[in-house]
């Protein structure tokens, strides 16, 4: 597929200002958006200590990325599937970034038998009841305990990648950062250039950046389109 433009070699600089306004812009409030804490809520949730096991406090950063775990989710999250999703997480590389799982590794590690998409299905409970979460919280959870593997998988985003579901999520992203235009050495000079984040992905920068990006274009296309009302009742 072909990344967006603000991803484009010759786009680092608003690509580097999009991030640095996205972890330094304050409200009234004079505080930093939420979503600035996603990573290092509580140490991160790759910490060593807790890097296989999803704890209150992952959930709780979840919901600083405008989403909420129903209960009966963490519940089932927390108590009743706790082992099988720690068991499952110790064979989910915690150190490996995406960018540097070759051809041949892709499928043990994120192929539909591996160990990360059985972790999807019980977030998502695709063989029981649902329970409400959806593929952005699944995507969101999994991203905050392997934030080097698993990208984030949102309305805004998926869009600007050409997904239309998060089916091929991971082998898009995977293909657009292993196909040798780059990318993560361009995601690597905006993160350095931005002067943010230290503790930031790379897939966490490029999240960012399309966020930022696809937001602009939604208040540009709305704006437009307030317009081109204006203007036709001006005409009428």
């Amino acid at each position: 597929m072909k990344l967006p433009e603000v991803l484009d070699s010759d786009q680092v600089h608003q690509a580097l200002e999009l991030v640095k306004r996205y972890y330094t812009h304050t409200n009234k409030r004079n505080e930093i958006r939420t979503g600035a804490r996603f990573e290092t809520w509580a140490g991160g949730g790759d910490d060593p200590g807790y890097a296989n096991a999803i704890t209150a406090d992952d959930l709780i950063a979840v919901t600083f990325l405008s989403v909420d775990v129903p209960g009966p989710a963490a519940i089932g999250i927390l108590e009743t599937h706790r082992e099988e999703i720690s068991t499952l997480l110790e064979q989910i590389p915690a150190n490996l970034e995406l960018a540097n799982v070759s051809t041949e590794e892709f499928a043990a590690i994120l192929g539909a038998d591996s160990a990360a998409v059985k972790l999807w299905k019980i977030l998502r409970q695709s063989n029981a009841q649902r329970w409400g979460v959806g593929q952005t919280i699944a995507s969101k959870i999994m991203a905050r305990k392997r934030p080097l593997l698993i990208p984030i998988y949102d309305s805004v985003v998926a869009p600007l990648m050409g997904l239309k579901n998060s089916d091929t999520q991971w082998m898009t992203w995977h293909g657009v950062l292993a196909d040798g235009t780059g990318l993560p050495e361009r995601l690597k000079a905006i993160h350095e250039l931005s002067g943010v984040a230290p503790d930031a992905s790379a897939l966490r920068i490029m999240d960012v950046v399309l966020w930022m990006h696809g937001k602009q274009l939604a208040a540009t296309k709305k704006s437009q389109g307030a317009a081109d009302v204006e203007l036709e009742v001006q005409m009428v």
